[in-house]
């Protein structure tokens, strides 16, 4: 852990990772275990830098891969509490650029007026089925 990433663990378990706004590395840094159905990289590229054009191939077939949740903080402050075995387990606070890629049950307090962006995996399933509240 350093002042630019935390991986926040229960046991082997990695429950989260978090990205500070002074994140920086050249060239590309992936930060996930590949096993991840999330993948969270960052990009360090100087002007002029071309990655060859190219899509993704679709995936054959998906079993019973976590639901992850990933945050962008634009503006403002969250707090988010993290959740393992459905005890709390430790809290992060994240501010303008901050980010975290969770793969863990949580809870989100916005101290803040606070703009994120949100991204998980699709497609929509409903209130019902996608949250099992604690």
């Amino acid at each position: 852990m350093n002042s630019q990433t935390e991986n926040i663990t229960a046991g082997k378990e990695l429950l989260a990772v978090v990205v500070r706004k002074n994140f920086t590395k050249p060239g590309a840094a992936f930060l996930t275990p590949n096993e991840f159905p999330l993948q969270l990289g960052m990009h360090q590229r100087s002007a002029g830098t071309i990655v060859e054009a190219h899509q993704h191939k679709p995936f054959v077939k998906l079993e019973n891969i976590p639901a992850q949740e990933f945050f962008y903080v634009i503006e403002g402050q969250v707090k988010v509490v993290l959740f393992h075995k459905k005890t709390k387990h430790s809290t992060i606070v994240l501010e303008p650029g901050d980010m975290v890629l969770l793969n863990c049950g949580h809870e989100i307090t916005f101290e803040k007026d606070t703009k994120l962006v949100e991204i998980k995996q699709g497609p929509y399933r409903g209130k019902d089925v996608e949250k099992e509240f604690m």
